[in-house]
């Protein structure tokens, strides 16, 4: 199994909060508290529902082996060999990736070691971004029962300007949805508009590891 961690927040959001009451069309400073609190909520969602980090944080990565990826389900007789292919990379979910800080890997006592940058090539030209290993390398193997493997990288926009315009109108469309139907709790209501998920499409990232659902930490 796999997890990932926002090891750090972002310090900043796509949208201010002024830009935030004026799309909403709020004069009054009354609300200023909950428009913050749904502005990160609604950039959140919007970030679960593309796979994609909008502004920069750190993420950590846990894996049990270097080997960790979802199967598919296979029923039935298998009618011809099963090959299991080598892999010689991670993905690394939640693009768009800055720099990896580090990998690390940790034995049946808990002693980490960290795997040298010398041994593998980021290749961030495609998204995710992912890990190879450098020809005649190879992932250590003596590793703890789980979360063996730890990596710790930056991803997401520098900043609100290097935002891609559709997105932040994505986040204000989620945010106007939760806003207009704060405490609204009765079944059909849903956080994410359809016109704010025909925005997004475009962003939305498709990763072998399958949906990776964040958890924060501190």
């Amino acid at each position: 199994m796999s997890g990932l961690v926002i090891t750090t927040e972002p310090t900043s959001e796509p949208i201010t909060l002024a830009e935030a009451k004026s799309y909403l069309r709020v004069d009054s400073s009354g609300d200023d508290a909950l428009i913050n609190a749904l502005i990160v909520s609604a950039r959140k969602l919007c970030e679960e529902h593309t796979q994609r980090a909008f502004i920069s944080q750190t993420l950590t990565l846990f894996l049990d082996t270097f080997n960790d990826y979802e199967q598919p389900l296979w029923e039935g007789l298998r009618t011809g060999p099963y090959l299991e292919n080598y892999r010689n990379y991670i993905d690394l979910p939640m693009p768009v990736l800055t720099t990896v800080n580090h990998i690390k890997t940790y034995n049946a006592d808990n002693v980490a070691t960290t795997f040298s940058n010398t041994k593998y090539f980021v290749d961030d030209a495609r998204q995710p971004a992912r890990i190879v290993l450098k020809n005649g390398q190879n992932f250590p193997t003596s590793l703890r029962v789980a979360n063996g493997i730890e990596v710790k990288y930056v991803t997401g926009y520098a900043n609100a300007n290097a935002v891609p315009e559709p997105i932040k109108i994505g986040i204000y469309q989620v945010l106007t949805y939760l806003y207009e139907h704060r405490g609204d709790m009765y079944e059909g209501k849903t956080s994410m508009p359809s016109t704010a998920s025909k925005v997004l499409a475009p962003y939305v990232v498709y990763s072998g590891l399958g949906s990776s659902k964040l958890m924060s930490v501190g």
